[in-house]
């Protein structure tokens, strides 16, 4: 099987979001099936819900037209006997809502540096930029009761 291309990916995940946008446009807005997962009332506070890109995801979306960076800086050190290995990098997330449900996302470590020393040696330096991936999160479920329950599941792709 071929690895799609990057405009293949971002022309498949934007037919899934005008799918998606044409099935909610449909639906009866007296009838609502899945409640927002963001508030959208003007009462209600405007949270930041980050997803910390590189240590864990949440299961509800930034809401319709809006845009979200999210980064940091992350270092990571292992040991081996004699050899250690230090890296470092900087996830990053950007987050695009397309609607109560939908948001699409770009994330990658970006710039990333590994550094070995073998017994306290400087043995090998490299840095480059690590592979971005393109996908979107969809919010499935939302309990609003007692226990607040909430799905949703994300989708990537690793354009080469």
């Amino acid at each position: 099987m071929k690895p799609i291309s990057l405009p293949q990916a971002v022309l498949l995940v934007l037919i899934v979001l005008a799918a998606s946008n044409a099935s909610v446009s449909a639906q009866s807005s007296v009838h609502q099936k899945y409640p927002p997962a963001q508030p959208e009332s003007s009462l209600e506070p405007d949270l930041i819900n980050p997803d910390r890109p590189g240590i864990a995801d949440g299961s509800n979306v930034i809401g319709a037209k809006r845009f979200q960076i999210e980064s940091g800086i992350q270092e990571e050190f292992r040991r081996s006997d004699e050899s250690r290995e230090h890296t470092f990098f900087v996830p990053t997330l950007l987050r695009f809502g397309v609607d109560s449900r939908w948001e699409v996302r770009i994330e990658g470590n970006t710039f990333t540096r590994v550094t070995t020393f073998d017994s306290g040696n400087l043995t090998d330096e490299k840095s480059g930029y690590a592979p971005t991936s393109i996908g979107f999160k969809l919010h499935l479920y939302n309990s609003n009761g007692d226990h607040q329950i909430s799905l949703g599941t994300i989708v990537r792709v690793f354009p080469t």
